[in-house]
């Protein structure tokens, strides 16, 4: 979603926007121009993803939980989605997380059919159309995050399809905030490299390819897995990810009051009532810095 209107019971939602029309296709190979974009470069051996962020201290709150590490393997064998899996726990019990056998990896637009329904746990006014997600995911497919349940294989049976749980969208933005520009989705984006303002309007719409701000639009979580830390493990990894890469100089978003607590968790500072009206407004800006001499090693 592209904001948060009095949503369900979730871990983390951010914000949903409007529609227009666009045509998909897809194929695994994006996988290696995502993460060049990206500037990732697996090699012949694994990457090492730590989603835990710096702010571990609190192992009493159960949306902090102690989160494993997660491990990529080269994306060569990506149709067998198996090429990112989280280590199994070792030397604690296990959680409602682990049951899932869950593993992060980004998103491409074979994943259009499940963002969709995964964003359906927002209200309809703020969910972010199929077009939102075709687009998105053409342009900067580099810029997302999904966490993928592993259904156990069983004996003699067809290996099962991993299902997406939880995802990150997001786009950038020359602004220091989510504005309603950077929501919107240019009438000209597949012909076009950028899309000039709205008459009277400053910011050109949509993703912003040299923008130093990642506005991430939906931050959304399948009913079914909330309260089992799925949305504090996809975001702590999602930060992680962009504060080693260092690709940019801050993460924004919108929030409605009551989710503001959990994201000041994670680090994002509150500046107060957002311009945005998308779905009705009363949205909050959130903003996390990310100094490029704070980068984690």
């Amino acid at each position: 979603m592209d904001g948060n209107m009095g949503s369900p019971p979730a871990e983390g939602a951010v914000a949903a926007d409007g529609d227009e029309s666009v045509a998909a296709s897809s194929t695994a190979s994006e996988l290696t121009r995502i993460f060049n974009s990206a500037g990732i470069v697996p090699g012949r051996g694994y990457l090492s993803f730590n989603p835990r962020g710096d702010d571990d201290d609190d192992d009493d709150d159960e949306e902090e939980e102690e989160v494993e590490d997660f491990v990529a393997v080269d994306h060569d064998d990506a149709t067998d989605y198996s090429y990112l899996f989280r280590r199994p726990s070792q030397g604690r019990p296990r959680t409602a997380l682990d049951d899932l056998h869950p593993f992060t990896s980004v998103l491409t637009l074979s994943n259009v059919d499940d963002c969709v329904s995964v964003e359906e746990v927002f209200p309809e006014l703020e969910r972010a159309s199929r077009d939102k997600f075709v687009y998105r995911l053409s342009k900067c497919p580099e810029l997302t995050l999904g966490i993928f349940s592993l259904p156990v294989l069983n004996e003699h049976q067809p290996k099962p399809r991993p299902e997406l749980i939880a995802h990150i969208i997001a786009t950038r933005t020359s602004s220091p905030r989510v504005t309603e520009a950077s929501m919107k989705v240019p009438a000209d984006w597949q012909t076009k490299k950028r899309s000039l303002p709205d008459a009277g309007d400053k910011e050109y719409l949509g993703h912003e390819d040299q923008g130093g701000t990642i506005a991430l639009h939906s931050l959304a979580v399948k009913a079914e897995h909330q309260r089992k830390s799925v949305g504090s493990t996809l975001m702590k990894s999602y930060i992680q990810r962009i504060r080693e890469a260092a690709i940019a100089d801050r993460i924004a978003l919108l929030a409605h009051d009551h989710m503001v607590p959990f994201y000041e968790s994670l680090g994002f500072k509150n500046y107060g009532p957002s311009a945005c009206t998308f779905g009705g407004g009363g949205w909050f800006d959130m903003i996390l810095e990310l100094p490029k001499d704070q980068i984690v090693e």
